[in-house]
């Protein structure tokens, strides 16, 4: 269940667990009752559509087409096109979102002190609260932690001087990063500031993984035909391994001269996002196809069942399940449990 609209032209999706995270983040440190509550949703709300709006307006400005989802850990802004942006734009991108997250932290700071805020009252805890949201958040993010945006940045400047190798050396910085901050968390026993430690330098080794992965086939002797790469792929498919779809996928991209290649590289790598767990970008390969060629529908209802739109998915899993399959049927029957809910 989520709640789905545009705001300055942008596709913005907000998931039910968006909502129960800020509640809980609240009955930590629950203030003012009910009206309380209240503050704080609507701020949390404001704080983080604030910081993704900064990605993606400026990402818009740089001709990328944004879409912003709020889900239970913050929010997420990523873009219809596949080809990566330069690191010089991708660093502007990354410090936009903690920018304008300072700017209104620091302006509620300004204004709490010359309009002399009396403490307690339900005002100042709406200061406090968009001070903590927006300033803190903002300044947490900027830490050099993959994925958080000063990870992000981070990695920018090291593709500047290495480009083939700079988010994987942003990995390590990463991994040192997170190594110092848990000693201390643990020290002084701040225990879930240590949890949170433990699920970025989870997406830290999933972040190296790929980069070491991607590094490889780099590295790999030229002259693999596409015809062999899209047998390679269809091979890592039937095993089920995403990586080597990818990885032979993307070798395709690179590789295609004709339309008709390049759909079926497209389709390949959606295939093995969407294995590997990723449908925004599964749904980015898709996109990417020039419309001659038609998805298969129970990989595009596959995603967007992944995606959390069962409405859509429903008519494509239909079709699919004609052709028969366990795949299908189990995303159709997915698809209407999540529909029904």
């Amino acid at each position: 269940m989520s709640i789905e609209f545009r705001l300055f032209r942008i596709p913005i999706r907000i998931h039910l667990w968006f909502w129960l995270m800020a509640l809980w983040l609240w009955t930590v440190n629950s203030e003012e009752g009910w009206a309380g509550l209240l503050i704080w949703v609507v701020v949390v709300f404001q704080g983080i559509l604030m910081h993704e709006l900064g990605h993606a307006l400026v990402g818009r400005a740089f001709g990328r087409q944004p879409r912003i989802e709020l889900i239970a850990l913050g929010g997420l802004t990523w873009w219809e096109q596949s080809e990566p942006m330069s690191p010089a734009r991708s660093l502007v991108v990354s410090a936009a979102g903690p920018a304008v997250g300072i700017f209104i932290g620091s302006l509620a700071l300004v204004l709490m002190d010359v309009l002399r805020v009396p403490d307690p009252s339900l005002a100042r805890y709406a200061f406090r609260s968009l001070i903590f949201v927006n300033l803190g958040w903002g300044l947490l993010n900027l830490l050099p932690v993959l994925p958080l945006d000063g990870g992000n940045i981070v990695a920018s400047l090291m593709e500047l001087l290495a480009p083939s190798r700079g988010r994987l050396f942003a990995c390590y910085v990463s991994f040192a990063v997170i190594g110092l901050l848990l000693a201390v968390t643990v020290n002084f026993k701040q225990y879930p500031a240590t949890i949170l430690l433990f699920l970025l330098a989870f997406s830290t080794y999933q972040a190296f993984r790929a980069e070491r992965q991607r590094d490889t086939s780099s590295q790999a002797p030229e002259g693999t035909s596409p015809q062999s790469l899209v047998q390679q792929a269809f091979e890592a498919l039937e095993r089920g391994d995403g990586q080597a779809v990818v990885r032979a996928a993307s070798e395709l991209v690179a590789k295609a001269d004709a339309t008709s290649e390049l759909d079926e590289a497209f389709h390949l790598l959606a295939w093995g996002r969407l294995i590997n767990g990723e449908p925004g970008e599964a749904h980015q390969a898709l996109t990417s196809m020039s419309g001659d060629r038609a998805a298969d529908p129970a990989l595009e209802g596959a995603v967007l069942v992944e995606l959390g739109k069962p409405d859509a998915a429903v008519p494509l899993l239909e079709a699919a399940r004609e052709r028969g399959g366990d795949f299908a049927e189990a995303y159709y029957q997915r698809a209407l449990r999540e529909k029904s809910t």
